[in-house]
Formats: structure tokens, sequence, C-alpha cells
């Protein structure tokens, strides 16, 4: 990672001062950021987030989920190929990792492949990242929306932060 120069020069400290702090607090971050989110990749295209939740409570795991979504086509409603999950903790998110990663559903092809989420980590980041997402507009219907639990139970997700934009429904060849 790149740190801007230290000390800075005169006339550039205010924001080198802040660019300095800033990625001094997210490297802190990262340093003692626990994994605790998942993508689940090879999910049957027939799928929604309750067939997801099923094969989760069977294997064990209903009261350490806090964040589950399987992202379908708006107009379809036809499975991505994948869902996100996140766990309460790592060593959780690492149990889920060892019981369902090389599962074969039935009537499927390819095995379910668990990885740690690149781009979003952590249940903070998920929140963000789709709570003012084109999913949680108030015409798109629940089921195939993100879902936030606690202790199993599904909870309220936090309001959005600015307007939500209605989505756009497009037709899909299938």
């Amino acid at each position: 990672m790149l740190k801007p120069a230290w000390p800075p020069t005169r006339g550039h400290c205010s924001l080198q001062m802040a660019s300095y702090l800033w990625l001094s607090k997210r490297a802190s971050q990262a340093e003692h950021h626990e994994l605790t989110t998942l993508v689940v990749r090879n999910v049957p295209t027939t799928w929604g987030l309750q067939d997801l939740l099923s094969l989760l409570w069977w294997q064990g795991f209903a009261l350490v989920i806090n964040f589950a979504y399987v992202p379908l086509h708006l107009s379809s409603e036809v499975a991505l190929g994948y869902a996100l999950v996140n766990m309460v903790s790592q060593a959780m998110g690492q149990r889920l990792w060892d019981q369902i990663q090389g599962i074969r559903l039935p009537n499927e092809e390819k095995p379910l492949v668990i990885e740690w989420c690149q781009n979003l980590q952590g249940l903070e980041d998920l929140v963000e990242r789709y709570r003012n997402s084109k999913v949680m507009h108030p015409s798109i219907p629940d089921r195939l929306r993100p879902v936030l639990y606690r202790s199993g139970m599904p909870i309220k997700f936090p309001v959005p932060t600015k307007d939500v934009q209605v989505p756009k429904l497009r037709s899909v060849r299938l």
C-alpha cells in the first residue's frame, strides 16, 4: 500500500495528513478485520433465498448467519448463479466453508464452491452496499431482496440514506 510522503511538504499539509490518517486507519482496520462474508458459487438458477436458507439451516447454521442474499434477475427471477452469506464470526465462516464446499445438489452438475468475498467483507460493508440498491426499492418484492438476521430471525434492513432508483426491468432470453 502506498503511503503519502512524510513529513508532508508545506502547502499540502492538511491534504497529505488527511490522506495519511485515512490510509493508516484503513490499514489498521484491515489488520483486525475478520473475514465473515462468503460467496457461494454454482447456485442453481432455480434457487431463491429460501432454498439457500434451507441448505444452511439444514447444515446447522441458522443462528450464525446475519446476512443472506441470492441475487436474481428482477424480471425473470432467475438466480445469477451465486449467493452472499455473512456469518457472525470468521470461525463460523470457515466452518460453513468446510462443511458445504463441494456439495453436489440434486440434479446439478457443478458442486457448490465457497470463497471469501473480495469486494465486500463484513456486515457493515454489505448493509452499506445494499441499503441504497435498486433491489431495495418498494416495488421489488421481499423475496428478491437481501435479508438481515439476528439469532435466526429476519430483522428490518436499515432505511436507505438516499433515494432508491426504480429498477429497469428488462426481459431475459431463457
